[in-house]
């Protein structure tokens, strides 16, 4: 096996001798396997060990394209801002577009301008449309790796996706509102989504749909999509809660402020609220008692994975891939938090 390392350096990896290690590199008799796989293990440490080295230093710049509501890329750019600089391994440099509306061709073009500047990776959370999965190909397909953020595009080259498992998400906000539900409440629940072209949004939908199929199967699930309705979207359903209330809200795509106002504004009662990421206005409402539970998770690791992506990538695989999924948090009145391993 090939290898740039002196016998003495793999013998201190391995804990053995050089005479020993050098009985396995000349494929000497009466060597047990156990030792020669110590000396093999050692040597292949000792590559990730360099191969990590190199990347010490190393200025990487990375692009993060993001289409949210503004409460989440707050949340988002003070988790950029608190997770960078704390990566020792890599220099990480960021340039940012971060939109609460960023239209498909604006976002291909974005996603191809940092194939034209030679980015060294691109964090994206976008709608999952074609137009789309074809920008990102082509990123992947000059080399550049793609981790997706929070929403995924499963069936594109992108090297990983960082965030929660949406699907296992929409089960616990099932469960939420199972348990909490007042016995004399309507049957009805509605789920609010902001775009049903983010893949995130429809797997939690999905997961709801398929935990409340389980464990209230007398509730009638309705979906209603903002889309590019606007302020209007709240004030609509104020007016169609009045006529047809409901025993809960699950509201996966945000907007919570300005519907709990309308409601107030239509005099009518707070139902049971659910709803996702602990962005500074969900943060006030849950201290006001305004919303019931916050589903939500750590940006700041969601970045720090991302980063490991790139590094494994521009190490050629030496330093490892993140593992997969997020700790799904809980954040309840009065700011109470637990947690569950996704």
């Amino acid at each position: 096996m090939p290898h740039p390392f002196p016998i003495k350096e793999i013998a201190r990896q391995a804990g053995l001798s050089t005479a020993t290690v050098d009985r396995v590199m000349n494929q000497r008799p009466g060597v047990r396997r156990q030792t020669a796989n110590r000396v093999m293990t050692a040597i292949r440490e000792l590559e990730a060990q360099e191969a990590q080295l190199s990347m010490a230093g190393r200025k990487l710049m990375i692009d993060l394209l993001v289409e949210a509501p503004p409460a989440f890329l707050n949340a988002l750019q003070d988790a950029v801002a608190r997770e960078l600089p704390l990566i020792q391994t890599a220099i990480f440099r960021v340039r940012s577009d971060l939109r609460a509306r960023f239209p498909a061709q604006a976002m291909a073009s974005a996603l191809d301008r940092a194939a034209r500047l030679k980015s060294d990776g691109v964090i994206v959370m976008a709608p999952d449309t074609a137009p789309l999965r074809r920008a990102v190909d082509r990123l992947t397909s000059a080399g550049i790796p793609v981790v997706t953020l929070a929403t995924d595009m499963p069936a594109t080259g992108r090297v990983g996706y960082v965030g929660l498992d949406n699907f296992r998400a929409g089960e616990t906000a099932a469960w939420l509102i199972r348990k909490w539900a007042r016995p004399d409440a309507p049957r009805r629940v509605l789920v609010i989504k902001r775009n049903e072209a983010f893949h995130g949004e429809t797997d939690r939908e999905k997961g709801f749909r398929a935990a409340m199929a389980q464990q209230w199967p007398a509730a009638e699930v309705n979906v209603e999509v903002q889309g590019e309705e606007g302020p209007d979207f709240a004030r609509r359903l104020a007016t169609d809660l009045a006529a047809h209330p409901v025993a809960a809200i699950y509201s996966i795509g945000g907007g919570n402020r300005n519907l709990l106002a309308a409601l107030a504004a239509a005099d009518l009662p707070r139902p049971l609220m659910i709803g996702h990421d602990l962005d500074p206005e969900n943060r006030a409402l849950l201290a006001q008692e305004q919303l019931d539970a916050v589903l939500y998770h750590d940006l700041a690791e969601d970045i720090r994975h991302a980063c490991q992506s790139f590094m494994s990538v521009h190490s050629r695989g030496t330093v490892p891939m993140p593992a997969q999924g997020a700790v799904l948090r809980v954040m309840l009145p009065p700011m109470l938090t637990t947690q569950v391993r996704m």
